[in-house]
């Protein structure tokens, strides 16, 4: 009773302090991210009696990082319209492609070379690091209007999917292959992983089609819409499958069928996916400690700045026929800031860093403390540049 009590009188005090630090980024006109973030870790250096202040099981925390993650991705693919895809949406499906490919090869063993980790830990980093959250920017630049937010916008929406599902069939991968021998026996698997998440997708998303064509409750159908993100995570990962891959698929297929009152529904959810944001990025702060030392601050810039370099590469391969100008491609390379799909994907993946448990990664370590670094990089030099775009072009209102 008395542990039950304490975990409850943490919720309520991260999400108080949570929304009035949320308030005021937005008041200071500052990345709300990159607040909370800090207001963590600050928090994460207090203590009481020789204890950490604020702190939850393992078992609470891996639960509200696998809730988070089943929302966001619920909510982030739901926004993807097939029919609404145009040249221009080609063209930013592509930019993601060709940045995907750069990162997982050259960045990759930047990585490798950089920190001095395993191949493996070094593509795990890079596919944890691929998606980007331009919200940021668009809070900025709310009435700008122009390709390259447009670029950036697309951006994000096609990034998200691959940014939660590429690390853990990376995971996946590895754990398989320390029991598995063989390429087909190796294969085989990974097949069946993709085939049971997108059948556990469909399969849920059909139920609640038929449930939300029936009848429309202003209650009990956004309840309906979280209740079948959760399902399909847990069907598909029982039934052996990729569970992010099963709420990609139902997100999707959510987002473009005709459903009644949608737009009320999916408003609803995401102030549930609001109260995720704020809680899972305080928690961030507070879980994932950054080394203080210098070595690791420019080893981690120097990784960052290699970052940006392939992706410089990658938006002037993928829009040489836009004819955009220079500081237009720098606008769209320094603007990837990380959002709350990297943040979960961190959170739910400090469960591989507890020595001693089946689940443990030997030197994921370095692999969160440098993904946290990155994420503060990114909304902090996203700020600066976009504090100056009128530099960089001219928006029109």
């Amino acid at each position: 009773m008395v542990e039950a009590l304490s975990i409850l009188t943490a919720i309520s005090v991260v999400l108080l302090i949570g929304v009035l630090f949320s308030l005021l980024a937005k008041r200071l006109n500052l990345p709300e991210i990159l607040v909370l973030i800090l207001v963590g870790i600050v928090f994460g250096f207090l203590t009481y009696q020789g204890k950490p202040l604020i702190q939850f099981p393992t078992t609470f925390l891996t639960a509200v990082s696998l809730l988070a993650l089943a929302l966001i991705v619920f909510d982030s693919s739901s926004k993807l319209r097939l029919k609404e895809l145009d040249t221009f949406s080609i063209k930013a499906l592509k930019f993601v492609g060709i940045l995907t490919v750069l990162s997982l090869v050259v960045f990759t063993l930047a990585t490798k070379l950089l920190l001095g980790i395993p191949i493996v830990l070094a593509l795990l980093f890079v596919t944890i690091t691929l998606g980007t959250s331009p919200d940021i920017v668009l809070s900025i630049l709310q009435e700008a209007k122009n390709k390259v937010i447009a670029i950036l916008k697309l951006e994000s929406v096609f990034n998200t999917p691959l940014n939660v599902l590429l690390p853990f069939v990376i995971i996946d991968f590895t754990q398989g292959q320390s029991q598995i021998s063989g390429v087909v026996e190796l294969i085989v698997p990974f097949l069946t992983k993709f085939v049971v998440g997108i059948g556990a997708g469909i399969f849920v998303g059909i139920i609640l089609f038929k449930v939300m064509q029936k009848r429309y409750s202003p209650l009990y159908s956004p309840l309906a819409v979280i209740i079948a993100s959760l399902l399909a995570y847990v069907l598909a990962e029982n039934l052996h499958g990729n569970g992010v891959l099963a709420v990609i698929t139902l997100g999707i297929f959510f987002g473009n069928v005709s459903v009644r009152e949608k737009a009320e529904v999916l408003s609803v959810e995401s102030v549930l996916t609001k109260a995720f944001f704020i809680f899972v990025f305080i928690l961030l702060g507070l879980t994932i400690k950054i080394p203080l030392t210098a070595e690791f601050f420019i080893r981690s810039l120097l990784l960052f700045a290699a970052y940006l370099l392939v992706r410089y590469i990658a938006v002037i391969a993928s829009f040489r026929k836009e004819k955009l100008k220079p500081r237009e491609i720098w606008f769209i390379t320094l603007n990837a800031p990380k959002g709350i799909s990297t943040a979960a994907v961190v959170f739910l993946l400090a469960i591989y860093n507890t020595p001693g448990t089946i689940y443990y990664i030997p030197g994921i370590s370095i692999v969160l403390d440098v993904t946290l670094a990155f994420i503060l990089y990114s909304i902090i030099l996203s700020t600066v540049v976009s504090s100056f775009k009128d530099k960089f072009f001219i928006a029109k209102k």
